[in-house]
């Protein structure tokens, strides 16, 4: 029985020795296989995930906030610019030239305040219109007795009351014009077409021409440092005017050519009218029933270098401010000026009718008749 006992605490042995192993088996700490550790393993990427996506989801809206919020303040400042501009949309780029502001003048009395304040600075008009302060007042002489057919009343009555164009810049040149016309007997005019419309001068009134349609090529010189509305050239030549020359003409400030030739205008050549131009460079009066001498104060403006005064009844001497300087005998320095005169009716001195100043021209009546009544040739001096 021995040897049987002795096996037998040997299986006991191996048995218990065998639960052991199992029993360490199933409780040693296997790292890799544990499925704790395996299930974090595996969650912990997956939340690193949501807290990425989440991230980019807030970065993301943030940048589309930021978008927004930039677009709506260019909008603002965009709205802000246009009120300021007063509505209007720039359609060309800007001038050298400094711009005027495009003002509207709805108010009938600010429009006379402004026509009266041009009219008094104005040395050739100043003291001589006689135009109600008041705009009612204005209203009433233009309707009755005298005063309506007074041009300098009835053209500030058209601009003050009648016009529909009320732009600012405009108010001054468009009272002088109405003024010329209403002095110069419009009605009986050839060329008249556009005047008095509800559009600036530049657009239509026939005569009338601005730096927008002016050509530069055509002369370099005109429209330097000016506006596209300014009004440079005013032809009426041979256009039915009749009666003096209006003081009106000082009011067009821009005018740097003015052609009133082959008309039937009388009285003297006022150098205050046209001395106080400051940008007429340009003047040609021949060929009317002017009379009177010819003042060199004309040139006072420091622009005048053109005067075109022959087939007039012009007498006396011809300016000195059209000759050369002669600082003495002998030793003279051309100015650069062109002129015409009727030498038979104006002492012509040698010293402006000098042969060599090809573009001075003196006339004299000849008995042949032309197909006006009279020729007018050139005479060599």
């Amino acid at each position: 029985n021995k040897p049987n006992h002795t096996l037998m605490s040997l299986n006991n042995q191996d048995d218990e020795a065998r639960d052991a192993v199992v029993d360490h088996l199933e409780t040693a700490p296997v790292e890799p296989m544990r499925n704790d550790e395996m299930h974090v393993a595996h969650a912990e990427p997956q939340k690193d995930d949501q807290e990425e996506y989440s991230d980019c989801w807030y970065i993301s809206m943030a940048c589309l906030c930021l978008v927004i919020g930039v677009v709506i303040i260019v909008i603002m400042l965009v709205v802000v610019k246009d009120d300021d501009d007063g509505g209007i949309e720039p359609t060309m780029p800007p001038t050298p030239a400094p711009t005027e502001p495009f003002a509207m003048v709805a108010d009938p009395q600010e429009r006379l305040n402004i026509l009266l304040s041009a009219v008094e600075k104005n040395p050739a008009t100043a003291g001589m219109y006689q135009i109600p302060a008041v705009a009612f007042e204005l209203k009433t002489a233009a309707a009755s007795g005298s005063s309506s057919s007074d041009p300098v009343v009835r053209a500030a009555d058209w601009v003050v009351h009648q016009d529909t164009y009320h732009v600012e810049r405009e108010i001054v040149q468009r009272f002088a014009l109405a003024n010329i016309y209403y002095s110069t007997g419009g009605d009986d005019w050839i060329n008249k077409e556009g005047w008095f419309g509800d559009s600036s001068y530049c657009n239509g009134w026939e005569g009338l021409t601005c730096c927008r349609s002016f050509y530069a090529e055509l002369d370099p010189h005109q429209c330097v440092d000016k506006e596209d509305h300014h009004l440079i050239v005013c032809d009426l030549a041979e256009n039915n005017l009749k009666g003096e020359i209006p003081a009106a003409f000082a009011l067009l400030e821009h005018i740097e050519v003015l052609w009133l030739e082959g008309n039937i205008l009388t009285g003297p050549l006022d150098p205050v009218v046209f001395g106080n131009m400051p940008a007429l460079d340009a003047l040609y009066v021949h060929r009317n029933s002017l009379s009177g001498g010819i003042n060199g104060t004309i040139r006072s403006n420091g622009k005048l270098d053109t005067l075109f005064a022959h087939g007039n009844d012009f007498t006396g001497d011809w300016p000195i401010e059209f000759c050369p300087f002669c600082r003495e005998a002998g030793v003279c320095e051309s100015i650069p000026v062109a002129y015409t005169l009727d030498c038979r009716q104006m002492d012509c001195p040698a010293l402006c009718c000098i042969s060599n100043e090809v573009r001075n021209h003196c006339y004299k009546e000849t008995e042949d008749v032309g197909g006006d009544g009279l020729r007018l040739l050139k005479e060599k001096v």
